[in-house]
């Protein structure tokens, strides 16, 4: 009850599964700790295997726990059955019945709660005008396109008013024409309805979108959560760092000094590296040179690949109108002190 009242929806304390074998069978989750405030979107970001989902399936009641705590709105539901939780759940392939129109899709789970026909009828009424759905309601799901499923399976999940969404990589069978801008209508409807939410996404770009607070998780525990801005300036890790991608590093072993230490890396945002006629020894800049390798035209913008001196690997960003270094150039670059933050090893 304190939880409920501290305004947190969803708590996950001491998270261990291990999958097969109870002695020898693979470790999922070792040890996860997470918290959602109500009204938040955290969205759950990493690679392939590394517990994502399986956290998702716990927390809606979908696999148990060897050891640990799901609390959601207070309530501890660690035992209760998917049922009794009271989550939302949209899958990766929206699971839709193929046989049923989509107001009778909506309809569903408002019904096996116990509700009326005519509050079933009055809520999917509701949600297909949140969803833009109106003029297809009579349609069966194989006349829809992929878009037009997943906002389905949304006001499905939403129909039975969850404190909780839960949501496994929603966008990620869609092209980027569609997914792009669902993703963003999603994140306008969710923020209108206060609805909690948490969504699994290997996709970088679509985690820092849509979410108030990225989990970032690698073998079965979450390295770091932070909202979007603090893990873009802050990320706490080399891990998290090279996850994301958004990073050049440094060995500080090869750096001039003050840099200089012991082990450990320098990293700083790609966007900060620029070529620069600076002086070395620049009291406000380190200044290195480096050798390009290759250039990658871009939608948005070009990257190119360096080496530098040291043989670090090093990426810097083109805008398109800027003149673009051949294949073997070196340049000199500047890279602001400012900018740059240490992680020890």
């Amino acid at each position: 009850m304190e939880e409920q009242e501290a305004g947190v929806a969803l708590s996950v304390s001491g998270a261990q599964l291990r999958l097969g074998d109870k002695h020898s069978g693979r470790q999922v989750l070792k040890g996860v700790d997470l918290q959602i405030r109500k009204g938040e979107l955290l969205a759950l970001l990493g690679g392939s295997g590394c517990g994502k989902t399986t956290l998702l399936r716990v927390i809606a009641g979908l696999a148990g726990l060897d050891q640990g705590v799901v609390c959601i709105s207070g309530r501890d539901v660690t035992r209760l059955t998917p049922q009794q939780r009271g989550v939302g759940v949209v899958f990766q392939h929206y699971a839709l019945f193929p046989n049923l129109s989509v107001r009778e899709n909506i309809k569903f789970g408002v019904l096996a709660e116990g509700h009326s026909q005519a509050e079933a009828e009055a809520r999917a009424a509701e949600l297909l005008e949140l969803v833009e759905l109106q003029a297809h309601a009579q349609k069966l799901p194989g006349q829809l396109s992929g878009g037009q499923r997943q906002r389905v399976a949304l006001a499905r999940a939403l129909a039975r008013k969850p404190s909780l969404l839960l949501m496994d990589e929603p966008f990620s069978a869609l092209d980027e024409s569609f997914r792009v801008p669902l993703r963003r209508s999603f994140r306008r409807l969710q923020q209108s309805l206060g609805q909690t939410c948490l969504v699994v996404t290997h996709d970088r770009e679509e985690a820092f979108e849509l979410a108030d607070q990225v989990a970032v998780m690698f073998d079965g525990r979450i390295e770091q959560c932070s909202a979007p801005l603090t893990l873009w300036q802050r990320p706490a890790t080399r891990r998290v760092a090279d996850f994301l991608g958004a990073f050049n590093q440094f060995d500080a072993r090869q750096l001039a000094e003050p840099l200089r230490r012991d082990g450990g890396s320098w990293i700083a945002p790609i966007a900060a590296l620029r070529p620069q006629d600076l002086a070395p020894g620049s009291g406000e800049h380190c200044v290195l040179r480096a050798q390009v390798e290759a250039c990658y035209i871009g939608q948005q913008r070009i990257s190119v690949q360096l080496r530098g001196e040291g043989g670090e690997s090093l990426q810097l960003w083109r805008e398109h109108h800027e003149p673009l270094p051949a294949v073997g150039d070196w340049l000199q670059l500047g890279l602001p002190l400012a900018a740059m933050q240490y992680l020890a090893d």
